[in-house]
C-alpha cells in the first residue's frame, strides 16, 4: 500500500495545489519509497518544489502514518490539504475513509523557503552559510559542507504504514526493576499483549479493554535474565508483541538492565558494573536515500561489535535512525548515545516544544530497548556560542536546560546530558574544556598535539575524538578513483577530504602531520614518487594515533570512562573521517583498534624510565586465570624470556611492569640508553586456562628505512574452510599486513617480534580451495608470497 510514487519537479513557489500542476504525471519518475529525489534526479534538490503522487485503496477507514517526510511539506488527499509537515523528524498521520483516494505531497523548495526573512539568532553557526536554517527542522546533510558533497535529502525518507483507523495505537514500554510496564492509548476495543523470553517462549499473555482510550499492563518477570553491553555479558532480550483488535501494532525488544552515570567524571555503569565505552559516531549507511536496507544496518552494527565496540552515538544535525538500527544495537550489545537533532544553531525558543516532541517520538518508539543509554541536547549546541565568545548567561537555552531533560525523564531511563560536549551539571566550567564532563577532543587530531598529549589532557569522556582524513584500502581507491596517484591533490579526491568551513587547511594536512610524527619520512617526496606508500603511511599513522590514545584511555588509572571516534563511516567516497569507507569496508585503523577494544586484551606501552607496562583487561563476567609470557627479542634471537601466573577478576584489569616479572633492572625499553638496546621488540602473550589467548607486541627499537625481505609466511590446512598462517620474521616489523583475497584473516596490521612465530587464522570468504596471497609490512621493501606447508 502506497509503496510506489510518481514524482514531478516544478519551479519553486509556482503551484499551490495539485490542480495547478502543469507537468505530465505519465512521464514522471517512479520511486519505491522510502527514497529521496536525489536517487533519480541530479542537481540540488533544495532548488525545486517536488510533487509526489500515489493512489490509496482503503477497504475501511484507515490511519496512514508517514514516518518521515522532509521539511517543508504539505499532504493533500483528493486535492484538499490535510496536513503540514512541521519537522522532518516527526511522523505525520492522516485519516482516510474507505474507498480510492489520490494522495499528493508537495515538498517545497527549502532554498525558496529560506528567502523569507525570520528573526536572527544570537550567534551564527559556522557549519552553514544560511542562518535561516536554524528555523528549518531538517538535517544538515547536503547543507553543511563538512559532511561531504552530498545532495540534500528531499522526499519520503521513512516508511509509510497503514492500519485500520480503530486499531491505531500508541504505547510506551518501561522496564522498572523486574516489571515490564506498558502504557498507551488506542481506539481498539481489545488490546492483547504477549511477552516472550529470550528463548522465544511465551511467559505472559495479558488482555485489556481501553477505558477512555487508555490502557496499562504491568508484567512481573521472576529472576529476569540481564542484558549486558558487548563483551561484558550476554545480550538477553525479551520480546513484546501487542495487537489491537487482532492487528499487530508492536513487536519490539525489551531488556532488563540497570543504568547509572557517576557524578565524578562521566562513568557509565550497567548492572552496577563500570563500562569502558568505546566505539564511534554513527553514520547513515545510505545518506543519499536517507534510508538503509535492514541488512546494511545489521552488517554495520556487527562490524563494530566484532571489533569490540560498546557504544555508538547518533549525532545531532544528521538523522534519527530507523527501527532496525535499534534492534541491531540491542542484539549486538552496543549502547546508544542519542543526540536531539540540534547542532550549532541558536534554537528558536518558539520551537522548544516541537524539538521536545521530536525527541519524545524517538524515545517512545525505542521504549524498553536496553541499548539506549544517554540522550543529549545536540552536537556542539553549547560549544558553538562559547567559541564565539558568548558567556553562559548570553547563550542560555531553555530547551537544553529544562525542556529536553523533562522529556527524557518522562519517556526513558536514559541519562540526560545538556549537550555534547558539556560540563558537569552545576559546574561553572566551559563545555569546550576537555578535562571535565563530556568532551569533543581533537588535541590529537585537528589541533596537532603530539600523540603523548593524551596523557596530560585529562579526558573524562570523549563523545567525539580522533578525526583524521583516513584513507580507504587500495582496492577501494582503484574502484572509485582509478589509482593512488590522485592522493593529496586531485579535485575528485579532495572532495572527499573533510574540511571545516572557512578553514585554510583540511584533515589531510592533519593526517600528514601525524604520519611525519610516527614514521619520520618526508611525505611530500614520498607522495611524488610512491603515492601508494604515502597513503599507507597515512593509514597507519591514523591507526597509531588511535591505538596510542585508546591504550591510555582504557587504563583503570586514566580516569576516562570512554571515547568515540569521529566517525564510523565515510558519507562520500574518499579519505573521510570514517573507520569504514563509504562502501562499508573496514579501514586498517579498525583492525588495530580491535586489539585494544577487545573484551579480553593485553596491551604493552613504553613508560620510559619506568619500563614496559603490561595491562591485562577482562571485561567479562568470569574470572580469568592463566600464564603471562613476556619475551624480548632482537635479530640475534631471544634476549629475555619471563613467565608469571596471572589472575584477572571479572570486569577488572591488572597492571604490571617488566621489572615485576624479572625482579631486576633490564632497561627493556632502552630508556636509560646505557649501551646498545637490549631488544628491538617485546611480546606479551597470556595463555588462559580456558584455552584462549591474548597477545601484544611493542616495537621499542624500530628499524630505520625499509628492509629487504625478512619474513617467512607458511599456510597449513585445518579444514576446507580454515587454514593457519604462520609468520616467522627475522627482524621486528611494524604493521604486518596479510592480504589473501577471498579469505578473512583473524588479525591484521599487527607488529611482530624478531624470531618469534605469529599465527593468524584464515577463514574462507568466497575464495578458492587454497589461500593465495602475500604478507607485507611498512618496514619491508617487498611483499612476501604465502607458501603452503608440505
Amino acid at each position: 500500500m502506497l509503496a510506489r510514487w510518481q514524482v514531478l519537479r516544478q519551479d519553486p513557489g509556482v503551484v499551490a495545489g495539485p490542480d495547478g500542476l502543469t507537468g505530465d504525471w505519465a512521464a514522471a519518475q517512479t520511486l519505491d519509497i522510502p527514497a529521496t529525489v536525489a536517487t533519480v534526479y541530479d542537481g540540488n534538490p533544495d532548488d525545486y518544489d517536488w510533487w509526489f503522487r500515489a493512489i490509496l485503496t482503503a477497504a475501511q477507514p484507515t490511519s496512514i502514518e508517514f514516518e518521515g517526510l522532509t521539511f517543508p511539506a504539505t499532504v493533500f488527499v483528493d486535492g484538499t490539504p490535510v496536513a503540514d509537515c512541521e519537522s522532518m523528524f516527526l511522523p505525520l498521520r492522516i485519516e482516510c475513509d474507505a474507498g480510492d483516494h489520490e494522495v499528493v505531497i508537495r515538498f517545497a523548495s527549502l532554498n525558496h523557503w529560506l528567502k523569507t526573512r525570520r528573526p536572527r539568532g544570537r550567534w551564527r553557526s559556522t557549519l552553514v552559510a544560511s542562518p535561516g536554517l536554524r528555523w528549518a527542522r531538517t538535517t544538515l546533510l547536503g547543507r553543511a559542507p563538512v559532511y561531504g558533497n552530498l545532495p540534500a535529502p528531499v522526499g519520503i525518507w521513512r516508511p509509510v504504514t497503514a492500519v485500520p483507523a480503530q486499531a491505531r495505537t500508541d504505547l510506551v514500554a518501561r522496564v522498572e526493576g523486574t516489571v515490564v510496564r506498558v502504557v498507551g492509548t488506542s481506539r481498539a476495543r481489545t488490546i492483547e499483549l504477549a511477552l516472550l523470553d529470550p528463548a522465544g517462549r511465551r511467559i505472559s499473555t495479558e488482555t485489556a479493554t481501553p477505558a477512555d482510550g487508555r490502557f496499562r499492563f504491568d508484567i512481573a518477570v521472576e529472576n529476569p535474565l540481564l542484558w549486558w553491553p558487548n563483551g561484558y555479558g550476554p545480550q538477553h532480550l525479551y520480546r513484546l508483541c501487542i495487537t489491537a483488535d487482532g492487528v499487530e501494532v508492536a513487536d519490539q525488544p525489551v531488556g532488563f538492565r540497570s543504568l547509572s552515570v557517576t557524578d565524578e567524571g562521566f562513568q557509565i555503569r550497567v548492572n552496577d558494573t563500570a563500562v569502558f565505552c568505546r566505539g564511534a559516531t554513527w553514520s547513515p549507511p545510505d545518506p543519499v536515500r536517507a534510508f538503509a536496507d535492514p541488512d546494511q544496518i545489521r552488517d554495520q552494527v556487527k562490524i563494530f561489535a566484532a571489533a569490540g565496540a560498546t557504544m555508538v552515538r547518533v549525532v545531532g544535525g544528521l538523522l534519527f535512525e530507523q527501527a532496525e538500527f535499534w534492534h541491531a544495537c540491542a542484539e549486538s550489545g552496543l549502547l546508544v548515545w542519542q543526540d536531539a537533532m540540534l547542532a550549532t544553531f541558536d534554537p528558536p525558543a518558539e520551537q522548544s516544544d516541537l524539538i521536545a516532541t521530536e525527541l519524545m517520538s524517538v524515545l517512545q518508539r525505542v521504549s524498553g530497548n536496553p541499548a539506549l543509554a544517554v540522550v543529549s541536547g545536540g552536537s556542539e549546541t553549547l560549544q558553538q556560542p562559547e567559541m564565539l565568545g558568548f558567556s553562559h548567561d548570553e547563550s542560555v537555552m531553555d530547551v537544553l536546560e529544562s525542556v529536553l531533560g523533562a522529556a527524557v525523564a518522562q519517556h526513558s531511563d536514559a541519562h540526560y546530558v545538556r549537550a555534547s560536549p558539556s560540563a558537569p551539571l552545576g559546574s561553572a566550567d566551559l563545555a569546550i574544556r576537555p578535562d571535565t564532563g563530556v568532551a569533543h577532543w581533537f588535541g590529537v587530531g585537528g589541533y596537532l598535539r603530539p600523540i603523548t598529549d593524551v596523557r596530560s589532557a585529562g579526558i573524562r569522556f570523549a563523545a567525539e575524538a580522533l578525526a583524521f582524513s583516513n584513507p580507504p584500502a587500495p582496492d577501494f581507491i582503484e574502484r572509485h578513483f582509478g589509482s593512488a596517484a590522485v592522493a593529496g591533490h586531485h579535485p575528485d579526491w579532495k572532495a572527499g577530504v573533510p574540511r571545516d568551513r572557512g578553514s585554510s587547511w583540511d584533515f589531510e594536512d592533519v593526517r600528514d602531520f601525524y604520519a611525519m610524527e610516527v614514521f619520520g619520512e618526508g611525505l611530500f617526496a614520498v607522495r611524488r614518487t610512491d603515492p601508494e606508500r604515502y597513503l599507507q603511511l597515512g593509514r597507519l599513522a591514523v591507526a597509531a594515533a588511535m591505538r596510542g590514545c585508546f591504550s591510555y584511555w582504557r587504563r583503570a588509572d586514566s580516569g576516562c570512562g570512554g571515547a568515540l571516534v569521529l566517525s564510523g563511516r565515510d558519507l562520500v567516497a574518499g579519505a573521510g573521517w570514517g573507520l569504514l569507507d563509504s562502501d562499508g569496508g573496514a579501514k586498517p585503523a579498525l583492525a588495530v583498534l580491535a586489539r585494544v577494544w577487545a573484551p579480553v586484551a593485553v596491551i604493552l606501552t613504553d613508560e620510559g624510565l619506568a619500563g614496559v607496562r603490561i595491562d591485562i583487561h577482562n571485561d567479562t563476567g568470569a574470572e580469568l586465570r592463566g600464564e603471562l609470557s613476556l619475551t624480548a627479542t632482537n635479530s640475534s634471537g631471544v634476549a629475555i624470556d619471563l613467565t608469571r601466573p596471572v589472575v584477572v577478576a571479572p570486569a577488572a584489569s591488572i597492571t604490571l611492569v617488566d621489572a615485576e616479572l624479572s625482579g631486576r633492572f633490564r632497561d627493556v625499553s632502552h630508556a636509560y640508553r646505557f649501551g646498545p638496546p637490549t631488544a628491538d621488540a617485546v611480546q606479551a602473550v597470556v595463555a588462559f586456562d580456558d584455552g584462549s589467548t591474548a597477545c601484544d607486541v611493542l616495537i621499542v627499537n624500530a628499524a630505520g628505512g625499509q628492509l629487504a625481505s625478512s619474513l617467512c609466511a607458511t599456510a597449513s590446512r585445518l579444514s576446507d574452510d580454515e587454514w593457519i598462517l604462520e609468520l616467522m620474521p627475522e627482524a621486528a616489523l611494524r604493521y604486518v599486513q596479510v592480504d589473501v583475497p577471498g579469505w578473512r584473516a583473524s588479525d591484521n596490521y599487527f607488529d611482530v617480534a624478531a624470531r618469534l612465530p605469529r599465527q593468524v587464522r584464515l577463514t574462507r570468504h568466497g575464495g578458492g580451495d587454497e589461500p593465495t596471497g602475500t604478507v607485507g609490512s611498512i618496514d619491508l621493501r617487498t611483499r612476501t608470497p604465502i607458501r603452503r606447508s608440505a
